[in-house]
């Protein structure tokens, strides 16, 4: 048998992800801490500058976290400071009912009862502050859980935290004591990365000497926003991660030498996975740094004993150390975009020989070829990654990275060389900072023409499980079937399976008609799905979070396979409902959601304020028709119908609020009514105007969904309102422990005396409606 270890590796995920998808496992909760102040005690395992708002930080990970009583304290902080080691040990004796801690200290021990456990937390000291790596330190601060996504399609920052051991943050948390024990190898390179930093930062300028710093030494915490997101979008911000190759170049140049100074082998071995390991300890033992630390040594073994190394067991192999320590891995992107290349890199030569090729008297258009195939079967593996972490996927980064990465091994050794040249003379290492300055330049020019070309984007949302089983299927199947079969009928069985798997995967089945109020805090976003390929969204902006635009709605968008919005409806021009538009607007020209056209309340001129127009104006800059919405308006889609009930043309406002525009929706028997943060004189003439419709029939019985207004304030929805709307299903957009106290108790009881079902942002995270064969489903985020 091939590869055996292979197949046991590949049975022994498929055992991981069924637990992982089938087995409940317990997720702590530590929302009774939510900002409170508290003390901790814990041990260094990592630090690093970052910027928080506009001040420089020290976040420090701490490892093995207690959070203490307040008598405890005092205790702890006398014994830290006089002790020169200090160990943390569970503990549980018979006259303590509860497990707690206790500190091992020069033989002494203080039991730490009824305390509180965390297996980490990232902790925000001031940047003055440098506790030693390996030490344990006492420290006080607020206490902040990481968020779950509260969106379809949002960041879960609890659970990306959680596999790598932290549960939350301390913010401005004050340094109070400190251990005199710390482990001097790992303090030692700390300072050794913190020396190459400064003088990276004196040999480039700002922008490229935060892309070296990351490339070279892990800091992504200083990296530039613009060139992140430049590369993420391009598809080729794996050149930002210490990868394999930047290992291979380093390690292997390191193991020629010392074989060139006859070195044996054995020592050889030894001081080359050294080298590696302190590098990998300097710049943070990310997974792919551990993956390549481990294939590296691998194949130093296999060359000292004079067997031959196989890349894609030593890969299985990787993968089982990182796997057993932490299966959870197998959610994450960085993992998976890892072994996902390694493994496309691995199957290569079965599937090279189905690379269309140019007759022999074009050698260089045959090397073009290859390189462009290679890229594009390993963009192929990587594939599935993609469109589960981002949704959508940049076609013409197969193309990019054939420039991109011939020069990442230069760029790698420049900035080896800027480094040592630096070290013996700060302008010897400026000069030699020139090339790298140039290619990243080059890198840059490349990305950003690259955004203007048509095409730039394939979003197709998140695929479905058993879309990706499908396509892993049929890839595999194609590999084995037809590996070596260098034919016309084997190369074409093969490209036609490719073409196949790909259609299938980015594949969007049809979701129907749905409504998606989605939770941005105290603001309002909605979102409309026609059921034949219209988008709309009413509303979009939020005024406790910010960068809706970025963080919610567009990855909920992309979600959903949405690039582009038919319309977007302005209820008001408050920012609680504008930001996030704002953002998407400034956006769509080239990296963004696009947007058909944008419909604002028909006001007075003397009734438009300053976001009004600022917002009118945007959009005439991105050359984004701007419609204004009075009483009567219809927009028609298929069987959706929006009617708009309000404000009169030309409106006078007596405030932003009354203002609001009003829509009624219909979708075969199902109604519903979006108001807005409407009240005051808005809802008594909305109230008339439903009274006139149901008097000329054009409104029977219940409407089945109200968008109750101003977020729940007991200002508005009042009783003969509700009495004309009657409905069964009522959504509250507010942010949760909001300093106004939304929603009202007055609306709610309102609401509830009229048995309507209630669904609020705070409570439910997202929540949908949709309509299936005339029956209408709800479904809450957080309850899934």
């Amino acid at each position: 048998m091939r590869r055996p270890l292979c197949l046991l590796g590949l049975a022994f995920v498929m055992v991981l992800l069924l637990g992982i998808n089938l087995i409940p496992h317990e997720v702590p909760d530590y929302g009774g801490l939510d900002g409170k102040t508290v003390a901790a005690v814990g041990r260094v395992e990592r630090k690093e500058h970052r910027i928080s708002g506009f001040e420089e930080v020290l976040v420090v990970t701490l490892e093995q976290v207690v959070i203490l009583k307040p008598n405890q304290v005092s205790v702890l902080k006398q014994i830290l400071e006089d002790s020169d080691t200090a160990y943390l040990h569970s503990f549980a004796a018979d006259s303590v009912k509860k497990t707690g801690k206790y500190i091992e200290e020069n033989r002494e021990d203080l039991c730490l009862t009824d305390t509180e456990e965390i297996t980490g937390i990232l902790c925000y000291l001031g940047s003055e502050e440098s506790p030693a790596m390996g030490s344990m330190i006492l420290v006080e601060g607020k206490f902040r859980p990481f968020a779950h996504a509260r969106n379809p399609g949002e960041f879960d920052a609890a659970d990306y935290y959680r596999v790598s051991g932290q549960q939350g943050r301390l913010m401005k948390a004050s340094y109070l004591a400190e251990s005199g024990g710390f482990s001097a190898f790992r303090e030692g390179l700390y300072r050794v990365r913190e020396y190459l930093s400064l003088l990276i930062d004196a040999c480039y300028p700002e922008k490229e000497a935060s892309v070296m710093g990351a490339m070279l030494l892990g800091e992504k915490a200083t990296l530039d926003e613009g060139i992140k997101n430049l590369y993420q979008q391009n598809g080729i911000i794996h050149i930002l991660a210490i990868s394999g190759l930047h290992l291979s170049i380093l390690g292997m140049g390191f193991h020629k030498l010392l074989h060139r100074m006859h070195v044996p082998g054995l020592v050889n071995i030894i001081l080359s996975v050294a080298l590696i390991y302190c590098y990998g300890i300097m710049t943070g033992m990310g997974i792919s740094i551990v993956r390549a630390f481990v294939m590296f040594g691998l194949k130093l073994c296999a060359d000292l004993c004079g067997r031959t190394y196989d890349l894609l067991t030593a890969m299985t192999a990787a993968a089982f150390l990182i796997l057993v320590q932490q299966p959870l891995y197998l959610t994450q992107s960085g993992f998976l975009f890892s072994f996902g290349a390694v493994c496309g890199i691995g199957l290569l030569p079965s599937v090279s020989c189905h690379f269309p090729a140019l007759p022999d008297r074009f050698p260089k258009g045959n090397r073009f070829l290859q390189a462009l195939f290679t890229g594009g079967w390993i963009s192929l593996c990587t594939l599935p990654v993609y469109l589960c972490f981002y949704y959508e996927f940049p076609p013409y980064s197969v193309l990019l990275n054939l420039i991109v990465i011939p020069c990442m091994g230069v760029l790698f050794l420049s900035g080896v060389a800027v480094m040592g040249a630096a070290a013996c003379l700060l302008p010897l290492g400026r000069l030699a900072a020139v090339p790298g300055v140039w290619i990243l330049g080059f890198y840059e020019k490349c990305a950003t023409f690259v955004l203007r070309l048509p095409g730039r984007r394939w979003v197709t949302g998140c695929p479905e499980n058993w879309q990706i089983i499908a396509y892993l299927a049929i890839l595999a199947t194609a590999v084995l079937l037809t590996a070596g079969k260098t034919k016309k009928g084997g190369k074409g069985h093969f490209w036609c399976a490719v073409i196949c798997a790909v259609v299938l995967l980015g594949f969007r089945i049809p979701q129907g008609f749905e409504i998606t109020m989605l939770d941005i805090g105290q603001g309002d976003c909605i979102y409309l799905a026609d059921g034949q390929g219209g988008h709309y969204l009413i509303d979009g902006g939020s005024s406790d979070q910010k960068e809706v635009e970025t963080y919610q709605i567009d990855p909920f968008l992309k979600f959903r396979g949405v690039s582009r919005l038919d319309a977007v409806f302005v209820t008001h021009s408050d920012a609680d409902h504008i930001s996030g538009i704002m953002g998407l607007m400034e956006d769509c020209g080239e990296t963004g959601i696009g947007i058909g056209c944008l419909y604002l309340p028909d006001l007075a001129k003397e009734s438009r304020d300053e976001n009004y127009l600022e917002l009118a104006a945007l959009a005439q800059g991105c050359g984004i028709p701007v419609r204004l919405l009075h009483e009567g308006e219809r927009l028609q889609s298929g069987k959706l119908m929006l009617t708009c009930m309000h404000p009169d043309e030309s409106y006078v406002n007596s405030d932003a609020n009354a203002g609001s525009v009003v829509l009624y929706l219909t979708y075969e028997n199902f109604s519903a009514l979006f108001t807005g943060d409407l009240e005051g004189e808005g809802e008594r003439l909305v109230t008339e105007r439903l009274s006139d419709m149901r008097g000329t029939s054009r409104l029977a019985g219940r409407i089945t969904l109200l968008k109750v207004a101003h977020h729940g304030s007991k200002n508005s929805t009042e009783e003969s309102f509700l009495e004309m709307v009657n409905p069964r299903i009522a959504l509250i957009s507010a942010g949760r422990n909001n300093s106004y106290g939304h929603p009202h108790k007055e609306t709610l009881k309102r609401l509830a005396d009229r048995e309507c079902r209630i669904y609020q942002t705070p409570e439910s995270g997202a929540v949908t409606v949709r309509v299936r064969r005339g029956s209408v489903c709800v479904e809450e985020y957080l309850a899934k």
